[in-house]
């Protein structure tokens, strides 16, 4: 099982997202997100976009990531440049940091819904494309089961 905190500015839109997405593509992980800053709550507009992408999407509230200074992570993942501080009040409980610089959708304030649902769509995307390849790389061998001949895919030799 590998521990994975995703960080975002608010944990009301990114990391919720960005969790979501990872815990789509397999088992083995425990995911938990948190905000520099904790935001108030999590946008009717992201909900839709991730219910049409045929995610089950929770309104939980927003979290701090100092809940979670004090636990010892495989992962910390930080979603834009503002999550990136995380690094000093986490250090030794970190294996790994993993940094990605997504746009936040509702920078610049609210925009007029189709607008707003396409920047979220957007944002869905590239997270999509960027995670998968991140999980491809850095997790998928190491959260699949391995046979005794050492191979971790349809294994034969049984």
């Amino acid at each position: 099982m590998k521990n994975i905190l995703i960080v975002s500015n608010s944990d009301t839109c990114r990391s919720r997202m960005a969790q979501e997405i990872l815990n789509s593509f397999g088992r083995g992980m425990k995911i938990s997100t948190a905000g520099v800053l904790v935001g108030n709550s999590v946008s009717d507009v992201v909900c839709q976009v991730m219910e049409q992408n045929g995610y089950d999407f929770s309104r939980r509230k927003p979290c701090d990531v100092a809940t979670y200074a004090q636990q010892t992570w495989d992962y910390v993942i930080t979603l834009c440049p503002e999550a990136e501080e995380v690094q000093k009040e986490m250090q030794g409980v970190v294996r790994k940091y993993v940094f990605f610089n997504f746009a936040d959708p509702f920078r610049g304030g609210i925009h007029a819904d189709d607008e707003q649902e396409e920047r979220v769509v957007a944002l869905y995307n590239a997270m999509h494309k960027e995670l998968y390849e991140f999980f491809r790389s850095e997790l998928m061998e190491k959260l699949l089961p391995r046979c005794s001949c050492g191979a971790n895919t349809y294994c034969r030799c049984e």
